[in-house]
């Protein structure tokens, strides 16, 4: 579900702000300060952004954007990427949500590639993963294990723990053909346990490990920050587009 986080302003003090103001010069200063206070706001929320996340990557920092307000439109807000005519990518509720109001999240596309041999779970990093500079998994090790496995990744790609033990003294591939990679399960309750690769002769590492659905505290009360910044921001800033619109008349 996408969000809006609309920019208003107070009619009654508005209207005793702008009362000094020709009616036409009112929608343009009007739309000036909107746009001010969005922009404002939008910068609050990626400040926090970087407070909350370990280097928030440039794709998570332009999740949310600004829709501007004209004379004509008097109407600002920071909405979600989706929103934006022509916009494209991932919009960020399906990812910053749970961020936003907490709870779980929706599933990535790695993890419902690998939902049928994770039996539904979710994916994070193993300890072996290599990670970029951003702490997220690169895009060469996702297709490589994808493309390892095989794109159906098949029933056979599944094995127990003394079948992959034996694998790792032996120095084989994991399914006894061309890789490398294999998913030992948890002793008792036979659950997928991870993607782990052979690395060598009895050394093995985890690659992915497959966990229950992960829960969320609100860290990105994106709301709450718009407000905040609007209502701490509005009367300096309409006060400034008042004295801007009356040196456009060439008054000091």
């Amino acid at each position: 579900m996408a969000l809006e986080f609309k920019i208003g302003l107070d009619a009654k003090a508005l209207k005793m702000d702008l009362s000094a103001l020709s009616e036409r010069e009112i929608p343009q200063a009007e739309a000036s300060a909107l746009n001010r206070l969005a922009f404002g706001a939008f910068r609050n929320v990626q400040d926090r952004m970087s407070e909350v996340f370990d280097r928030p990557t440039r794709f998570t920092l332009f999740g949310f954007k600004v829709q501007k307000a004209t004379p004509g439109n008097l109407e600002a807000a920071v909405v979600t990427k989706d929103l934006i005519k022509g916009a494209g990518g991932t919009p960020a509720i399906a990812y910053l949500g749970p961020q936003i109001h907490g709870g779980s999240r929706d599933k990535t596309k790695l993890e419902k590639a690998l939902s049928r041999v994770s039996e539904g779970q979710y994916v994070v990093p193993g300890r072996d993963c290599p990670l970029d500079g951003n702490g997220n998994i690169p895009r060469s090790v996702i297709m490589q294990v994808l493309s390892r496995l095989g794109a159906a990744l098949d029933a056979r790609a599944n094995m127990g723990d003394k079948t992959a033990r034996r694998l790792m003294r032996r120095g084989k591939a994991a399914r006894g053909r061309n890789s490398e990679y294999f998913i030992p399960r948890e002793r008792g309750n036979g659950r997928p346990k991870g993607i782990y690769k052979l690395l060598g002769p009895g050394r093995v590492g985890e690659i992915f490990r497959f966990v229950s659905a992960p829960h969320y505290e609100t860290r990105l009360p994106v709301e709450q920050i718009v407000n905040s910044n609007v209502a701490r921001r509005q009367e300096r800033v309409v006060q400034e587009e008042i004295i801007k619109a009356f040196r456009k008349r060439g008054l000091k």
